[in-house]
């Protein structure tokens, strides 16, 4: 049974139109991906299996804003009773015990500037499968992984559920280009339900990681977050946006 899903809490056109993209016959699957899998397939077989653990950590992927805004929430969310998942606050965070790993894409960001040809189009696919690649990896090995921009969303979507599929990767990915669409409450409503909580007795933690440009493996890499690679065009440090997020990191990383 196919277990890479989106979480369609809202009925909206906008959501409607990125989920049935996949299903159709006219889908194109990514040459990026296809070359991956041809070249690739027993290692990524390998990295799949390692993923989707109740150990593992919710990834998020996609513009800094974007993930810093949803990772804030992760951490504070109180919409539910941790025991019977009532819809009631109990006081505790509802991700108490889990960690959210932010992928800050502050190599290809903003998006928008990608949208303005069909090759710039067809790059957010190729960097959507990219930063799921890497939120497969050792140093993050995710068991749930959102798509916090919309953008990346609507473009890269389907090709991360492709290449999750062929690979054999059963981790599920969340993702929606509806403003109004609740991350939080998909997430939680869907590790209830795949049984995916650690239920491990802390206080939710966060860690970041970022791409940066890379000349040698171009076009970019992903590595631990470290204030001084922030490009200078990022007016807002992590700290302003995600006070909560970065106190978290920081703390993690002693």
């Amino acid at each position: 049974m196919k277990r890479i899903i989106q979480i369609l809490l809202l009925v909206a056109l906008s959501v409607a139109v990125s989920c049935s993209r996949r299903v159709e016959s006219s889908y194109d699957s990514l040459q990026f991906v296809d070359e991956l899998v041809t070249d690739s397939l027993p290692g990524l077989q390998r990295i799949a299996k390692l993923a989707g653990d109740r150990s593992g950590v919710i990834a998020l992927i996609g513009e800094p804003r974007h993930c810093l805004a949803i990772s804030e929430k992760l951490l504070n969310v109180d919409d539910y009773d941790n025991v019977d998942a009532r819809e009631v606050h109990d006081g505790l965070p509802d991700f108490s015990g889990e960690t959210v790993v932010s992928i800050l894409d502050y190599a290809n960001a903003p998006y928008d500037s990608c949208l303005i040809s069909d090759e710039g189009k067809l790059m957010l696919r190729e960097m959507a499968v990219r930063n799921s690649l890497a939120a497969l990896d050792s140093a993050c090995r995710c068991k749930l992984l959102v798509i916090c921009s919309p953008q990346m969303a609507e473009y890269g979507g389907d090709d991360i559920s492709d290449f999750f599929e062929r690979i054999g990767c059963d981790v599920p990915v969340i993702y929606s280009t509806d403003s109004a669409f609740s991350y939080t409450t998909a997430c939680y409503k869907l590790m209830r339900e795949k049984d995916l909580f650690t239920h491990n007795i802390s206080y939710p933690a966060a860690r970041l990681l970022m791409t940066v440009p890379d000349d040698i493996f171009p076009p970019f890499m992903t590595v631990p977050f470290e204030d001084l690679k922030v490009p200078a065009t990022f007016a807002d440090t992590v700290g302003v946006i995600a006070p909560n997020t970065y106190v978290s990191h920081v703390q993690n990383k002693r």
